[in-house]
């Protein structure tokens, strides 16, 4: 009776994924879109994940000094002489010790340390690596959601660009049919027509550019993400905004949020906190260590002779002369350290101008958007008059080329600056370690 469901759920799903695919294909790629696919695929991710994973065992590996260690060990022993086959604690003559050629003895152990100098160390090192390998999983994260952003809105502006191109070339040929049609009804000059030829052919080599320029930023968006060759080709790429309601920046915020939230400062502090642990662990080998010992020993041997005895004390260990290993190990660590620090403060000079440069970027790339907007708007009216004009015979065929050119510029020069917007507002959020799927969410808008 059940038998045939199975046939009709295969036919089912196999009707039901292409309709899914096509469904997914014909939906715009967005920007969410192309940060999800690249943190799920790209590779960077994978290699952060591994390491910070191995700083965690890192951390379980040296908090286990802590406990005591128990070993179990075992050896068979022939000799070419009888030997003595248990240990000989005192001599009677009325009972000689047991002498054989064969020898095995199991031994129980337990050891702790009840003074090691440098275990506290050790443990705060691998803490602090810990926290090393979380900021740089957070800093490659983050490098990809803006390497993710930056690709799309290059393709999303070479989509434009090349809609604007095909405009300016349709508006042209247009033009172009209008000057040979004139001319061979005897209305207008043959100049007309051959300047129409040319500005179509610069207009057409300009969209091959654009052309290229679009595939190319394509492959490099579908290689960051992860998506096969082409599959971008022929999908809409929806483009994005910044929220109207985020449009002022005060310097001071910024760098506060820099200075408490930048992956990269967290690392360099991070490797700052690993190398002073290094260091303490490295002056720790100048004192002496102390451990608790205990074990069981059973001994036996082919005579089937057998005896067990238990052992236990303290164990007290100091290297004396050490070939100056000791004091090179602390001096390499404070080296290293100072290093350290001093590239800490660096990379917060270098952030101070990061912010500053991205907040110039932020301030220009909006003034020049709410400029260019006026021109375009200006060129596009003076296109459409110029247009009217030619159509009406009051007009100059060499004003409406040149007003169509200067339409194009202003509205690609729009497009780049739409898109600067964009980057310069998601660096800002990369340099304060804010950068994720959720500010994306909250600070970007659909501009499609």
């Amino acid at each position: 009776m059940t038998r045939p469901v199975t046939p009709c759920l295969t036919l089912i799903g196999g009707l039901l994924l292409p309709l899914a695919s096509l469904a997914a294909q014909s939906r715009p790629f967005t920007i969410a879109d192309a940060v999800a696919t690249t943190l799920a695929s790209h590779p960077a991710m994978a290699a952060a994940d591994a390491a910070r994973a191995g700083t965690r065992a890192g951390v379980r590996q040296a908090r286990a000094s802590w406990w005591p260690s128990l070993t179990v060990d075992g050896s068979a022993t022939r000799f070419e002489e009888p030997m003595i086959v248990a240990p000989l604690h005192g001599f009677d003559p009325t009972r000689p010790p047991v002498f054989d050629q064969s020898l095995w003895q199991a031994n129980l152990s337990v050891a702790w340390s009840l003074f090691d100098p440098q275990r506290g160390a050790r443990i705060d090192r691998a803490r602090a690596e810990e926290s090393v390998s979380g900021a740089t999983e957070r800093l490659t994260r983050e490098g990809l959601i803006a390497r993710a952003v930056v690709g799309f809105l290059e393709a999303a502006t070479a989509r434009e660009m090349m809609t604007f191109h095909d405009g300016r070339v349709a508006a042209l040929e247009t033009e172009r049919n209008r000057a040979r049609q004139f001319v061979r009804e005897g209305r207008t000059a043959r100049l007309a027509e051959i300047r129409a030829d040319a500005a179509l052919a610069a207009a057409q080599a300009d969209r091959i550019a654009a052309k290229g320029r679009l595939d190319a930023s394509l492959q490099v968006l579908e290689r960051l993400v992860g998506l096969p060759p082409g599959s971008l080709a022929d999908r809409a790429l929806a483009g994005a905004a910044v929220v109207g309601a985020d449009t002022s920046l005060a310097r001071s915020a910024v760098l506060a949020a820099v200075e408490a939230g930048n992956p990269e400062l967290a690392r360099r502090a991070g490797r700052v906190a690993a190398l002073r642990a290094a260091r303490a662990d490295a002056r720790g080998a100048w004192l002496p260590q102390l451990r608790v010992v205990g074990r069981v020993v059973q001994y036996g041997s082919g005579k089937g002779s057998e005896a067990a005895e238990w052992q236990t004390g303290v164990a007290v260990s100091y290297p004396l002369f050490t070939g100056g290993a000791r004091s090179a190990a602390s001096d390499r660590a404070s080296a290293e350290l100072a290093g350290a620090e001093a590239e800490l403060a660096a990379a917060r000079r270098d952030l101070g101008d990061a912010v500053d440069r991205a907040l110039t970027g932020w301030t220009a790339a909006r003034g020049r958007v709410a400029a260019l907007r006026a021109a375009e708007a200006q060129a596009a009216e003076v296109a459409r008059m110029e247009r009217l004009a030619l159509d009406q015979g009051a007009g100059v065929q060499t004003d409406y080329l040149a007003a169509q050119a200067d339409l194009l510029r202003a509205r690609a020069a729009l497009a780049e600056a739409r898109a600067t917007v964009v980057a310069a507002r998601v660096e800002l959020a990369r340099l304060a370690g804010e950068l994720s799927l959720e500010w994306l969410g909250a600070h970007l808008e659909s501009d499609s």
